[in-house]
């Protein structure tokens, strides 16, 4: 763990597995993991130890994930999906388009899931039941590959490796 006012390290916490995405809530780390094909996600305290491990079905490793309440959304590269499961590892939704290669993602207040199609270029919403979804910027980003938000606007940033970076400001409104 990092403090971001004097940028010092405060905290390692080892982990036996490979590290792939990291997202923090409800005071917990919420960890993809993935070793030998086997894929992971873990919910740790603050302190290292595991709350809960659920493993996962997942084409590619577990880099894209957020918790919200008792769901975990994550991101399959591969699978072209979006997966959304309880804490038992039940699934309770899954969204997938053909040429969807989710990236970053984040949830709203409502539950409302927010990913950065990095294939297509375009930031995309789903709602919390994973029913519906639509298309909020199709234009101006470049690979999307992380997103944030706070209760009225957010943030997306491209990926480095393209040469430069480029962070997009929007403002969110719910109608």
């Amino acid at each position: 763990m990092i403090n971001i006012e004097n940028e010092t390290t405060t905290k390692v916490i080892k982990l036996d597995k490979r590290c792939f995405g990291l997202s923090f809530s409800n005071n917990a780390l919420v960890v993809g993991l993935a070793f030998l094909g086997r894929k992971e996600i873990r919910i740790i305290d603050l302190e290292g130890n595991t709350l809960k491990s659920i493993e996962v079905l997942s084409k590619s490793p577990i880099s894209y994930l957020v918790q919200w309440k008792d769901r975990v959304i994550y991101g399959d590269l591969d699978g072209k999906a979006v997966n959304c499961i309880d804490r038992s590892g039940k699934q309770i939704w899954q969204y997938q388009q053909d040429e969807f290669r989710p990236r970053g993602l984040c949830t709203d207040t409502y539950g409302n899931i927010f990913v950065a199609d990095g294939n297509s270029d375009r930031l995309i919403v789903i709602s919390k039941d994973g029913q519906e979804s639509k298309v909020l910027i199709e234009e101006g980003i470049t690979f999307p590959i992380g997103i944030c938000l706070n209760e009225s606007s957010g943030f997306i940033s491209n990926n480095l490796l393209l040469g430069s970076i480029c962070i997009a400001k929007f403002n969110i409104s719910y109608e």
